[in-house]
């Protein structure tokens, strides 16, 4: 059966991910990709060349033909990878890497070229947690492979950017309304307007609402524990605020989100189930750059940035201290200067600097007892600091008409780090205007994190990875295009439990092989299409096959304009193989289903979509984190059946 299922996502295939965003990203040479910041601000763009993979893009069409609420559902319907939802969070997977509450994920995530990771965690928050609304997204580009030589510190696997929209897609105020399962809304309103002078404004504001459901949880189903039910605990909402501002060069934008989930799971063995666990997070940035030609083939970038992170929970706790606190925050900015050269024949240079300032990098867990008293022998308060100054530059050459090199490096050092080389070697050769070969080889690394340094004190140590890619890339035509990738990641210095609690050295290496086949298409009829498959071997740092590592998975995203052309049906598939949790038991693989209706054109400036998740309720499991208590199996979680969203816009 999974070998059908795969053929079968094979043979159906194509999408409009290149050929809707309007131009091949991929195809495009190195000077008009840095061309493209100009209008994108999307730093990305270069990163398709300096490091040369195949590229992956999600576009806002695409978003709406499949319903995606979330960037998470976005991330999950792209070669290659995956997501798992703790219920608390989503955590990105694939090449290998997917351990259940890894916060760090090792792909970097970025919003319009601000990485949006947290300074505490290096945590991509990419569900209802995250900080943009997918109605403010113009696409989503995935570039596989490492980053550091252009991103420097955590870009160890690959590079998420979510490029967002302008004041002039809408040039109008939006009201948005939404309607889903278990008693959850979402409104929004949206401002854009491009201005006669040039100049391009976007404001949104959005907030979310959803009561949840009640749950039940096999591992605790016991009279003391409400027979595993969860009752009334599944609770969230978040508040959203984004602006954006761009005239002649300049650009900035900010945004802010507030969320706060009540988790119906027990996380820890102290936990007491059925009684509420309360997390709230908030995340904020600013990002400033100006982009300009200097003259003399010479073209410049610059950029300023800010970032803060607040995170606070609450639970009970079966203990004397029975109240636990986590009160976390971080700050941090920074300045990146960067410069492309066009001053030899045949060569684009890049060049510049990069300096970052995380100074408030503070955690804290308390515990209280019920007459307020705090237990402080068991409390925890540990306050950080980095910066971390930056150089790069990179060279591509095009020796041949058909043959380019790609050559760079990068070199960081941290405060408190010694400092780290990234290299690059890429070789790109094009036999036909039609087919595009990519070799490479690089490094990259990853620095300890505030938890890392409060978790593994001095043991802790940057961790790193030696990548090496292939890839093909063949128009059929000018609507078809087959992708074929393969890969081998070797990852080490990773952490290693040493069988006594409290000990860990960085002695770990771990090897990640993979294929990845896609194919897409975008037919003149308005049908659209793209499937892929993806196969992968991994193993972790003990040398045992890796946890939350399937080897298969398989994607497949059809929609098609109705009949009468009002109406646009997107259908999507996806084959998650079989996985190992970390009591090494495997859980079966699993096919879902999607299906959405999406209004083609408005109607008197109203649009609507209507979603289908899980559409044939199939009862399935992920791999949890929950590692406290072996054989009552809390090393997997029940995801949701079937469920309902129900979207409509009105432009004033």
């Amino acid at each position: 059966m999974r070998p059908a299922c795969l053929a079968l996502c094979l043979a159906l295939s194509c999408n409009p991910s290149w050929a809707g965003s309007g131009d091949d990203l991929g195809a495009l040479p190195f000077e008009q990709l840095v061309r493209r910041e100009v209008t994108s601000g999307s730093q990305l763009a270069r990163q398709i060349s300096d490091s040369p993979s195949a590229v992956a893009i999600v576009t806002a069409d695409d978003i709406r033909a499949y319903g995606y609420r979330t960037i998470a559902e976005v991330i999950g319907s792209m070669r290659g990878l995956y997501t798992t939802s703790d219920r608390r969070y989503t955590y990105m997977g694939g090449r290998g890497f997917g351990a259940p509450g890894d916060y760090t994920g090792r792909i970097m995530v970025l919003i319009d070229g601000y990485v949006t990771q947290d300074s505490l965690f290096n945590q991509a928050y990419i569900e209802e947690s995250g900080l943009i609304d997918l109605a403010l997204v113009e696409r989503v580009e995935y570039v596989p492979g490492t980053g550091s030589v252009t991103y420097g510190n955590n870009a160890m696997l690959g590079i998420i950017n979510i490029v967002t929209r302008k004041g002039s897609d809408f040039n109008t105020l939006q009201l948005s309304g939404e309607a889903g399962s278990h008693d959850t809304y979402r409104q929004r309103a949206t401002f854009g307007k491009r201005f006669d002078n040039g100049a391009d404004l976007l404001l949104s504001a959005s907030s979310l609402q959803s009561q949840g459901q009640n749950l039940h949880f096999p591992a605790y189903d016991t009279p003391a524990n409400n027979h595993g039910w969860a009752n009334g605990i599944d609770d969230e909402r978040n508040r959203r605020l984004f602006g954006k501002f761009s005239y002649d060069g300049f650009t900035v934008e900010a945004a802010h989100v507030e969320r706060r989930k009540t988790v119906p799971t027990k996380p820890m063995r102290l936990a007491v189930f059925n009684t509420p666990f309360v997390i709230d997070d908030e995340n904020s940035y600013l990002n400033a750059s100006y982009e300009t030609d200097l003259g003399l083939h010479l073209y410049a970038a610059s950029r300023f940035y800010f970032g803060r992170y607040a995170y606070d929970s609450q639970r009970t706790i079966n203990d004397p201290a029975s109240n636990a606190q986590r009160k976390h925050r971080a700050e941090w900015w920074g300045v990146d200067q960067k410069f492309i050269g066009k001053w030899f024949a045949n060569h684009s240079i890049m060049f510049g600097m990069e300096y970052r300032n995380d100074y408030s990098q503070y955690l804290s867990r308390s515990y209280f007892y019920p007459d307020g008293r705090i237990d402080a022998a068991s409390s925890v308060k540990d306050s950080y600091s980095r910066n971390t100054a930056s150089l790069y530059l990179a060279d591509e050459y095009r020796f041949h008409e058909r043959w380019r090199l790609n050559v760079g490096a990068r070199y960081d050092k941290a405060s408190d780090l010694e400092g780290n080389w990234s290299p690059r070697l890429a070789l790109i050769y094009q036999p036909s205007f039609r087919t595009t070969l990519k070799a490479s080889y690089s490094e990259a690394f990853r620095m300890p994190n505030a938890d890392d340094r409060s978790f593994y004190h001095a043991g802790a140590a940057p961790e790193y990875v030696a990548a090496k890619e292939f890839v093909v890339q063949h128009d059929l035509d000018r609507q078809m295009r087959l992708t074929g990738t393969l890969y081998e990641y070797r990852r080490s210095k990773q952490q290693v439990y040493l069988g006594t609690p409290g000990h860990y050295a960085p002695i770990g290496n771990s090897l990640a092989r993979g294929l990845e086949l896609e194919f897409e298409a975008r037919w003149d009829n308005g049908l659209r299409a793209r499937s892929s498959g993806a196969w992968q071997n991994s193993s972790d740092a003990t040398g045992l096959d890796a946890v939350n590592s399937p080897n298969v998975l398989g994607k497949l995203q059809v929609s098609a304009p109705l009949p009468g052309n009002a109406v646009r049906a997107g259908l999507e598939a996806q084959y998650l193989g079989s996985r190992l949790t970390d009591e090494r038991r495997r859980l079966g693989g699993v096919a879902l289903a999607n299906l959405t209706f999406s209004s083609e054109r408005k109607w008197h400036g109203m649009s609507a979509s209507f979603s289908i998740r899980n559409l044939f309720d199939r009862d399935y499991e992920v791999v949890s984190p929950f590692t406290w208590a072996p054989g009552t199996g809390i090393d997997a979680l029940r995801m949701d059946g079937r469920s309902y969203w129900f979207q409509i816009n009105y432009d004033l």
